[in-house]
């Protein structure tokens, strides 16, 4: 009786109002279920995708921002209530769906402004104030010992507060300052240390926002720049001391008018600055340390450290060298580059010929700057004319630009320079070895974990210099205006002017003619409009990138460029559509993804010779005219549109090698894969609703929101490394989508799948390569492994890195005691109700195991992580321990029951005085709550441990 009363109140009410708003409700009933369905299936998805990638960027030294903190709570909150309006749509309860229908429709409401929020720029963590900082990846330093010590001790004394380091370019000042920085890194003096490039284009905004950023903060681009100086000083003084280091100035400014903090002895802040000018450290008050020469045996140390000691046997080479090395005058930069091209050359006639052509180089030159200038023009003949190329194609980005390895190579591509081999993958092969190479010699930087690389100031200037008449580089420099015309002239061959803020072109332009120029880049600027006739100016030219700017069409003359190979529109968000391209016959790529284009451009089917096409993220096109992709007959690289369904012509493309794109059922992912099985690279993602955000390339194949019974035939790719599969039901283990194909498999990752019950079975041997398994919010969970009768489940996970584990309220155990983990390196398991134990035994070897301490290896295990736990009991048997040679991190939070931390840290090393060695490997310990941590029982073999690592201990 109960159970009725309020669907009759809701009837009252009903009959007691105004009865024509409720009839769309009634009308309307299926559809408002429908996008209630989708509003909640998208929510779902997002929170997933969110939570992947807070998983790929909370790493040691991050924290989730709060904003997304609270949007996870939110979105937990809502898809909590439309459970309970989904429980009420299945049951029934309500008399009249017009009632009901209304319910509905608040919630699919709520759920979408939900979703809408979920905008986080700038990535989903920042920095966690609890690290002071990370090491800053350097080569050995060799040499300048006594002035890395003055520099240090200004910084641990309080005398001196603000610090001039300058120098000579390729001194070595920034790798200095990194020593110094990473030296800092094991004393307790500073809470934060705070490193900020900042260049010859100097500008106070862009200086404000990157301090910042660096803090976790953000500044808005539309503030003056004095209330984000006010701003920047607060959060400064927040972090009470710190060390600011600004590498690179080039001229004196106000710390005033940026907001940065005067140090004083009271606040325990520093300020250090490098530059090239000593006059710039003179004006800005700062003390003065000059960055000297190095003497003879250090550049020699340094010589011998790059180029490699086991060619030192043969005494005339030693002679040679020392030779060689006395020619680069105690340079640095210059002593790296010689060593990096004369690496491996044992011949000693080849030595005497290359101190002589360094000697015609840099003889009669008196200033030091030009001398590196020298050497690395020297560096550089040395190269085959297509590595010469390549670097100084490297040139055409703003200086100190972090390029991606993937996008210069792509570039190079572009350019022809690796263009004609018979696939991607070989010129993406033969770009990477160009990379090592130029790596190798010391011209280009290896930057943030290798997957970008740098230019160094003074290698930038001499590809410039090189190419001053053929290049007019003018990138990043927050130009307004095109550059003045006199700068142009007729032997142009590429211009760049990226990264700027140009946003109209002159009608003196329209007046020059340009016979030679084959590249124009005007990427990343505001251009809202370009004349007519522009581009009738340019008949010869072969790339052009518009990628990033705001006009809503382009005018007909760039139909005129015949020798266009490349065009690229790239996040031209307002482009709604283009001239014909029937007459661009020589285009062989054309980047349209992230634009606003409406429908597929006129003349597209006529470009036989078009090997890439990217229409990713297109998302007001709404289709492709039929038979137009089976008329491209050469395409290598295709990129689509989730809206784009074009399995059938898929099959007429057979010389694809890359393919990122959608298909709504399996039928369609089964077609595509059986006909193409040697795919180089793909991204694929199979959902019979619109994908909420891209995938990304990494050979993977996602499932989404789709039914899999058992027994249905899926065709997955050959080569697949990724794995995903959120929302899908049927699923009972992965079992079930037929892993015969997955033997290259490196990660999976299982997402809100209800019928999921174990993830593989004991007799699957398809995961030997496996290195990462995720698994969220799966409610009928119950073991990882299924392990039927007489089997065994060793080996299973033998190359396995990470495990996470989050939301899974069924399952118990975690581990079997006989897996091999051996590389395992990251454990996170959270919100976890049901979980009890770890590392599990049998129960017959549990009954029968001895006194004896029973030891499982996790050798290569670095993170640890248990949170939310409210039934685990132990993370191993009572005599039993982990033992982990190389654990960086402890988080354990909420685990109430827990009464003892097993883990065996042999690695820990402690002084005379009982402290830990600042050699250890273990950084941090974070707990909660804190009376948890005084109780719990942790025993180690050598000392009393819970007291030895307490300066590592972070109360959460």
């Amino acid at each position: 009786m109960a159970e009725l009363i309020g669907p009759i109140l809701d009837v009252i009410k009903f009959i007691g109002r105004n009865a024509s708003k409720y009839l769309k409700f009634q009308r309307k009933f299926t559809e408002y279920v429908d996008d209630f369905n989708q509003a909640q299936a998208d929510l779902r998805a997002k929170e997933a995708d969110f939570q992947q990638q807070l998983k790929d960027e909370h790493h040691f030294g991050k924290m989730p921002k709060q904003e997304v903190e609270r949007w996870f709570e939110k979105a937990e909150q809502k898809l909590g209530h439309a459970q309970h309006v989904e429980d009420k749509i299945s049951k029934g309860k309500y008399l009249f769906r017009s009632c009901l229908g209304k319910l509905v429709d608040e919630v699919t409401q709520a759920m979408k402004e939900v979703h809408a929020e979920g905008n986080f720029s700038g990535g989903l963590v920042v920095n966690d104030p609890s690290t002071i900082a990370v090491n800053l990846p350097t080569p050995e330093v060799v040499g300048a010992t006594n002035v890395r010590e003055e520099i240090y001790q200004y910084l641990m004394g309080d005398a001196v507060g603000l610090i001039g380091v300058w120098g000579m370019g390729g001194i070595g000042k920034t790798t200095i300052m990194k020593d110094v920085h990473n030296r800092l890194l094991k004393e307790s003096k500073f809470r934060k240390l705070i490193w900020v490039t900042v260049s010859q284009d100097f500008d106070i905004p862009r200086l404000q926002k990157n301090i910042a950023s660096q803090l976790g903060r953000n500044l808005s681009d539309n503030e003056d720049t004095i209330v984000c100086a006010g701003k920047l000083s607060e959060m400064l003084r927040g972090q009470m001391r710190y060390v600011l280091i600004l590498d690179d100035v080039w001229r004196s400014f106000s710390l005033e008018d940026v907001g940065i903090l005067e140090p004083t002895t009271n606040n325990g802040c520093k300020l250090v600055l490098t530059t090239r000018s000593e006059r710039v450290v003179e004006s800005m008050g700062f003390k003065k340390v000059k960055i000297p020469r190095f003497s003879m045996e250090e550049a020699m140390n340094l010589f011998l450290s790059k180029v490699g000691q086991d060619m030192l046997p043969n005494p005339t080479l030693e002679s040679l060298m020392k030779l060689a090395v006395r020619e680069c005058d105690g340079l640095p930069l210059a002593v790296v580059t010689l060593a990096g091209c004369m690496r491996g050359k044992s011949d000693p006639r080849m030595w005497e010929n290359a101190i002589d052509e360094l000697r015609g180089y840099i003889r009669n030159i008196h200033d030091m700057e030009d001398k590196v200038y020298g050497c690395l023009k020297f560096s550089y003949d040395r190269l085959q004319r297509i590595d010469q190329d390549c670097l100084l194609c490297c040139a055409l980005y703003p200086e100190d630009h972090e390029i991606d390895k993937d996008e210069i190579i792509e570039k190079w591509m572009e350019e022809g320079l690796i263009d004609g081999m018979r696939s991607r993958k070989a010129m993406e092969s033969s770009g990477h070895s160009i990379l090592q190479k130029l790596e190798e010699n010391s011209l280009l930087e290896r930057f943030q974990y290798g997957s970008c690389i740098k230019m160094h100031d003074l290698v930038r200037d001499m590809a410039l210099h090189i190419t001053r008449k053929r290049f007019l580089v003018k990138a990043g420099m927050q130009l307004e205006e095109v550059p003045n015309m006199e700068e142009w002239g007729e032997d142009l061959e590429k211009v760049s002017l990226m990264e700027n803020s140009i946003c109209t072109i002159p009608q003196t332009v329209k007046c020059l003619k340009f016979p030679k120029l084959t590249t124009l880049l005007l990427s990343g600027n505001a251009f809202k409009e370009i004349p007519e006739s522009f581009f009738e100016h340019f008949l010869n030219l072969e790339i052009l990138d518009l990628s990033r700017n705001c006009f809503e069409s382009l005018p007909n003359s760039i139909s005129s460029l015949e020798k266009l190979t490349v065009l690229l529109l790239r996040g031209c968000w307002s482009l709604k559509s283009l001239p014909c391209l029937s007459k661009l016959q020589a285009l062989k790529k054309l980047h349209l993804g992230g634009s606003g284009i409406e429908k597929i451009p006129r003349g597209l089917e006529m470009l036989v010779n078009l090997r890439y096409l990217n229409l990713k993220d297109t998302t007001h096109l709404t289709g492709i005219p039929t038979g137009t992709l089976s008329k491209l007959c050469r395409l290598r690289y295709l990129a689509i549109h989730s809206k784009l369904r074009i399995t059938e012509e898929l099959r007429e493309l057979n010389k694809l090698e890359v393919f990122e794109g959608w298909f709504h059922n399996v039928g369609g992912l089964n077609t595509f894969a059986s006909k193409r099985k040697t795919l180089y690279k793909f991204s694929i993602w199979v959902s019979e609703i619109t994908p909420v955000c891209p995938p990304v390339f990494s050979n993977a194949v996602r499932f989404e929101g789709i039914k899999i019974n058992v027994g249905d035939e899926i065709i997955l790719p050959y080569g697949i490394k990724v794995l995903r599969l959120l929302g899908c039901r049927g699923v009972r283990s992965i079992n079930d989508i037929g892993l015969r194909d997955a033997t290259d498999l490196k990660k999976c990752d299982l997402s809100l799948c209800s019928d999921l019950e174990s993830v593989i079975s004991s007799k699957c041997d398809q995961l030997q390569k496996l290195e990462s398994l995720c698994l969220i919010k799966l409610e009928n969970l119950k073991v990882i492994v299924e392990v039927g009768a007489g089997e065994s489940s060793v080996g299973i996970f033998s190359s396995l890195r990470e495990i996470d584990l989050w939301n899974c309220d069924k399952i118990k155990k975690l581990f079997a005691a006989d897996w091999v983990l051996n590389n395992l390196e990251e454990i996170n398991v959270w919100s976890c109700s049901e979980l009890e134990e770890i590392i599990t035994e049998s129960e017959k070897k549990r009954l029968g195991s001895s006194n004896d301490t029973i030891k499982f290896p996790f050798p290569k295990l670095t993170t640890f992580v248990l949170g939310k736990l409210v039934q685990l009991q132990r993370i191993c048997s009572e005599n039993g321990v982990m033992v982990c040679d190389s654990l960086q991190s402890i988080d354990i939070s909420d685990c109430p029951k827990l009464n003892r931390i097993p883990l065996y840290l042999p690695q820990l090393v402690i002084d005379d005085e009982g402290k830990l060695s600042p050699s250890n490997s273990l950084q941090r310990i974070q707990v909660r709550p804190l009376d948890w941590w005084e109780a719990v029982e942790w025993e180690h073999p050598n000392f009393n441990i819970k007291n030895v690592v307490r300066p590592l201990l972070k109360i959460w």
